[in-house]
């Protein structure tokens, strides 16, 4: 029986598109989000700093390394199975715990689910790739 293991291009995939889709999804919703956070477009336009983008780069590296390690012990093989987990993992774990901090910040659902919605998309989609995309030792 061969021995399923991370693949690291498919990871590195990942990563790129997880740095793609919350650009694509705050672009359409961005009107709305920083009404609803309290940002006008001069408070965007003025922050500069490349820490934000650096972090969202280790820790979605981090987030979809631990992911291909995690399918390598279920394991999960298709792209369905991906999907399903990678949309679970989002659910459960992300978008749950958004709504419950953000209840209590006292901040509107439709905040959260901006926030939470775009992470479950990239989970989905990562889970998607990595149970397509498969390296065995």
């Amino acid at each position: 029986m061969r021995k399923q293991s991370v693949n690291l291009w498919a990871v590195l995939v990942c990563v790129v598109i997880g740095q793609i889709i919350p650009a694509l999804w705050y672009n359409m919703f961005s009107e709305q989000w920083m009404a609803l956070s309290g940002f006008k477009m001069q408070d965007i336009k003025t922050a500069t700093s490349p820490v934000p983008y650096l972090a969202s780069i280790v820790s979605t590296s981090f987030m979809t390394y631990t992911l291909a390690w995690v399918f390598t012990k279920i394991p999960v093989k298709s792209l369905l199975a991906g999907f399903l987990t990678g949309l679970l993992f989002g659910v459960v774990f992300i978008l749950f715990e958004i709504i419950v901090r953000d209840m209590f910040a006292m901040k509107p659902l439709l905040l959260s689910f901006i926030d939470g919605g775009v992470m479950v998309i990239v989970f989905a989609v990562t889970g998607t790739i990595l149970g397509v995309w498969r390296k065995y030792d």
